[in-house]
């Protein structure tokens, strides 16, 4: 019986406490004397009730409600290694789930998952099944997607995870996430999805040696796994450019047959270059029905071939850099001269060179990851940097805030107190129409803020009626045009801004008018970014730009605009002097975006006649230099805080300039050069007899130190999917080095790196391993101290993930699939299972969950109340008879106090208390009698009155009273009548003719 009551307690044990009462009432009764039954009854009532609702209370009380829903939690696997076909089976036995649902009270929440996992829908009684995936499919994370799923299952009621997926996984481990499904008792029902490929073939490897000289010829090996006896041509490439491997034939590959299982093939090469040479192996079937994924098709492998060192000139002007790139072939220097799109290969490219040279390359010609890898080039891999000015170079470059500007050994904002033209740009988003618009929109507005100087004013204009502020057709500023300074509020204002669909542009560039006419800026410039459906402005207001100098950009990218609004964008930049862009690759917009906010930075740029001044040094890239030539033009720089040294400077009036500036940045060096190699501002240099060797010994200096010969490394991928590095270091005299604290700088494929510590494992070598989960080359540095305080020496290889290991499995992982279900008590289904006999939403053996909701804050109010009314019962209670009895007095008194009112009025009686004495004294008494008439603090032993006595007294004394006032009454009328007549006669006479006789 009680077990049906849906209260529980959380400690029961506290409801000893209302054994206390007993105690309580046995000592009211004890100390009851002299209370009356209805008090002592009430007041023990009220305490004892009080008492146990207290006990109650620390119980902590709750109401439980027992569920009776199920919550269903699918996860589905939309990984990229399941057949398209079979995919869809599952999503058709999916809906035959949904349709199941019997209980409308039962619910259905999604999971999808690949490299990562997403929610598609929370637990709902609505709730639809649907599959869509945004994620990256080329990876699978089980773990994840189960440990989402658990997260999201309600407490109220039962609960199961359907799992639908081939059992494959990349990331983590999935048999973690269940041990928490089976402690919940959660059950995982698994779909297995069943497939192999009969007829597949698979690179399981290539190698090749991670280091070699130049002109030495090695073997590359391939393997590659057949299910079946098969024939295809096999293809080699060498930093992306096809190796010719047959010369006799028409065909670049060379023919092969793959016998079923394991085959080897041996390739020779000959390495004619220096630095990273990246080789991949490619294998195409003549059968395409001999192979069902092509993605597992290839390998890579990377060997680091050493030279007398390598130079990579970057530069999109060549004649410019003719006599620099000249210099430096003539001191035996090998130099590679390549344009600025080079830069899209990445650190493939740049770990091919010692030193990299970018001369006059503005930052909009190269991405993002360009910039990354070129620092972390520098920083991770201990490769050189040479930077050479021009009027698209350091901060007028659009370099400011660069990632590449952070490896150079100055800062590219002007100095704070150097008087010069500032700039000013306003932004115009209108993004929102194109696919990500808020995200490009964010992107593009950052990459313009970031290549401003600190000196230069910045703005954001963006349509948004529920913006605070000054508001022209709907826009207004969501960053108020001011300095850029260290660019975070503008940054974080980019980042939170509300693009909104403007109907015309006439609001936002009136503000953006309104606002640049007010700032005194050397050059004021818009840009505005649109699919070009707003409406234009008007001539008048263009005019209002022109009249000022101010310019418009205009970019167009894809959304609803028309033939007509690309015409009318493209007016409005031309009208006012701006540049138009019409954009389909969203991936453009940052370049473009950086390189018109560097419109305002021109000021940078310092054109006329300049001295140069030689710090002499005994050390670094100018050891031995005292003089140089003079310069006609330099881009303005700051030194960098720092072990920076400046060995070549500029007097000004303000003070001095860099002119060339260097440092070590991580493991790499790097050179900075404010002025050009070329005709423009660095004629003289070109004439002058110490040209060729200065420059030649920076880039020497700048260079990757070659590797020692007492370093070796090897990389492979071992069983688990790790790289393993292993690196054998011997010392001076032959023997092994041991115990040296070395480290491991790995660089993704993504450009980021990070530092891995080396560990001994035997005599002289050292190990360490690191997750692989991108495709491409990772790139390693194994670096160690050197001794006697000597500079470090450092030794390169690579480990190359060709295809994700999403693509290395040909069938399903049924085992694991079972193992699941099996330790979680779930249960295994088959597509074509009839849902009428195997119910998905089965709650046999779940335990129905319980959802108790406190009350132990209502009972604290209730016990609250009962001490209120405790209180009341025992200290404010009114003597009834008491009250019977004073109501005739009162009323008398009342009585007598209207007929005293009246004669005062009426001036019958003109008594006062200090003329009658006995008006006091009967306040007095009265106010006594009043205290008197109640009975306080019965516990207290208050002495109680007589009831009978004390009425008796009151009535003699006010007929006493009464009889007094009367009789005063009467002489105070006789001994007024007196004086009035004595006052009469004085007034007439006769009072003195009396006193005269």
């Amino acid at each position: 019986m009680l077990a049906e009551i849906p209260i529980t307690f959380e400690h029961p044990w506290l409801l000893l406490v209302a054994l206390l009462v007993v105690p309580m009432l046995l000592l009211a009764k004890i100390g009851s004397a002299g209370q009356s039954r209805g008090k002592l009854v009430g007041s023990l009532v009220a305490r004892s009730l009080l008492l146990i609702l207290l006990a109650v209370a620390l119980a902590r009380p709750a109401i439980v409600d027992r569920g009776e829903s199920l919550t269903l939690m699918v996860v589905a696997d939309m990984s990229q290694s399941i057949p398209r076909e079979l995919q869809r089976n599952s999503e058709q036995f999916l809906a035959r789930v949904e349709e199941a649902k019997r209980n409308e009270e039962d619910r259905i929440g999604v999971v999808t998952v690949a490299e990562a996992s997403e929610i598609r829908q929370t637990p709902d009684v609505n709730a639809r099944i649907q599959l869509d995936h945004a994620g990256d499919p080329a990876a699978t994370n089980l773990s994840a997607a189960v440990r989402t799923a658990i997260s999201l299952l309600p407490t109220d009621t039962a609960n199961r995870i359907l799992l639908v997926s081939d059992g494959n996984e990349t990331e983590s481990s999935v048999l973690e996430a269940i041990e928490l499904a089976s402690a919940n008792d959660i059950p995982i029902d698994v779909l297995p999805i069943e497939y192999e490929y009969e007829r597949e073939v698979v690179f399981e490897g290539f190698k090749a040696p991670s280091r070699a000289r130049m002109g030495q010829s090695v073997d590359l090996r391939a393997f590659i796994h057949s299910a079946v006896e098969t024939e295809g041509t096999l293809r080699l490439r060498r930093n992306d450019r096809v190796i010719d491997l047959d010369p006799g034939s028409d065909s670049t590959g060379i023919r092969i047959g793959l016998d079923a299982g394991i085959n080897s093939i041996t390739i020779p090469v000959t390495l004619e270059q220096g630095g990273a040479q990246r080789f991949r192996a490619i294998f195409e079937p003549d059968d395409p029905t001999a192979d069902s994924l092509l993605e597992n098709n290839l390998f890579d492998a990377v060997t680091f071939v050493s030279n007398d060192g390598r130079v990579l000139v970057v530069t999109d002007a060549p004649a410019e850099v003719e006599a620099f790139v000249t210099a430096i072939r003539a001191g035996g220097i090998e130099v590679v001269v390549e344009p600025s799109s080079v830069m899209a290969s990445g650190m493939a490219l740049l770990n091919g060179f010692d030193t990299v040279v970018l001369s006059n390359v503005p930052r909009w010609s190269i991405d993002s990851e360009a910039d990354q890898a070129i620092r972390s080039y520098v920083h991770d891999l201990g490769g050189g940097l040479v930077m050479l000015g021009g009027d698209q170079s350091f901060g007028a470059g659009g370099w400011i805030d660069s990632e590449t500007a952070r490896a150079l050994p100055l800062r590219l904002d002007p100095p704070q107190e150097r008087q010069m033209t500032r700039g000013a740009l306003a932004l115009i988003m209108h993004s929102c129409e194109m696919p990500q618009g808020n995200y490009w929109g964010q992107k593009t507005a950052i990459a313009a803020i970031e290549a401003l100087s600190s000196l230069d004013y910045v703005g954001i204009i963006t349509f948004n009626f529920a913006a605070i502020g000054q508001q022209v057709n709907g826009c207004s500023w969501s960053f108020p045009l001011q300095l850029a300074g260290d660019k975070q509020g503008a940054i974080a204002a980019a980042k939170s801004m509300v693009i909104g669909d403007m109907p015309d542009f006439t609001g936002s560039m009136q503000l953006a008018e309104q606002g640049l006419g007010a700032i005194n800026a050397g050059q004021r410039h818009v840009i505005v970014i649109s699919d070009g459906d707003p409406a234009p402005p008007p001539k008048g207001l263009l005019d209002k730009f022109v009249a000022q100098g101010i310019t418009i950009t205009t970019i167009m990218v894809g959304g609803h605009g028309t033939g007509s609004d690309r015409q009318n964008m493209q007016g409005v930049a031309e009208y006012t002097g701006g540049t138009f862009y019409n954009v389909t690759n969203p991936k453009a917009l940052p370049k473009i975006f950086i390189k018109e906010a560097t419109l305002v930075s021109r000021s940078l740029i310092q054109e006329g006649d300049y001295e140069t001044q030689v710090v002499p040094s005994l050390d670094g890239p100018t050891r031995g230099i005292s003089t140089t030539p003079g310069i006609d033009g330099f881009v303005l720089t700051v030194p960098r805080e720092g072990l920076v040294k400046i060995p070549i400077k500029i007097p000004v009036e303000d003070g001095e300039d860099p002119l060339l500036a260097s440092w070590n940045h991580g493991l790499g060096k790097a050179v900075a050069f404010t002025s050009d190699v070329g005709a423009r501002w660095a004629g003289a240099w070109t004439t002058w007899p110490g040209f060729q060797p200065f420059w030649e010994q920076v880039i020497r200096w700048s260079m990757r130190p070659a590797t020692p010969s007492n370093l070796s490394i090897r990389t492979s991928i071992d069983d688990q999917g790790l790289a393993v590095v292993e690196v054998e270091v011997l010392s001076a005299d032959g023997g092994f080095a041991d115990f040296l604290p070395g480290e491991a700088r790995v660089l993704s494929p993504d450009g980021t790196g990070k530092p891995v510590p080396l560990q001994q494992i035997g005599p002289g070598r050292y190990r360490t391993d690191f997750a692989v989960e991108q495709q491409g080359a990772y790139l390693v540095n194994a670096v160690f101290p050197g001794e006697d305080g000597e500079a470090a020496a450092s030794v390169q290889a690579a480990v190359a993930v060709p295809y994700r290991r999403e693509f290395a499995t040909t069938r399903d992982n049924r085992v694991l699939l079972e193992m699941i279900a099996e330790r979680t008590g779930g249960r295994i289904f088959r597509p074509e299972v009839d849902l009428e006999i195997v119910d998905p939403f089965d709650r046999t053996g779940l335990a129905m969950p319980v959802s108790p909701t406190r009350i132990w804050d209502i009972v604290i109010v209730l016990a609250a109340s009962l001490f209120v009314l405790d209180v009341a019962v025992r200290r404010l209670s009114l003597e009834r008879r008491r009250q019977r009895l004073q109501r005739p007095t009162g009323d008398g008194g009342t009585v007598e106090a209207w007929r005293m009112a009246r004669r005062r009025a009426s001036g019958e009686g003109g008594v006062t208390e200090a003329g009658d004495p006995t008006l006091a004294s009967r306040r007095v008494e009265v106010g006594e009698d009043e205290a008197g008439e109640f009975s306080v603090g019965d516990d207290l032993g208050a002495v109680r009155r007589d009831d009978a006595e004390a009425a008796a007294r009151r009535s003699s004394r006010r007929e006493t009273t009464a009889d007094q006032d009367k009789q005063a009454a009467s002489d105070g009328a006789e001994d007024m009548t007196s004086r009035l007549l004595r006052a009469k006669r004085r007034a007439s006479g006769e009072d003195r003719g009396s006193n005269d006789g």
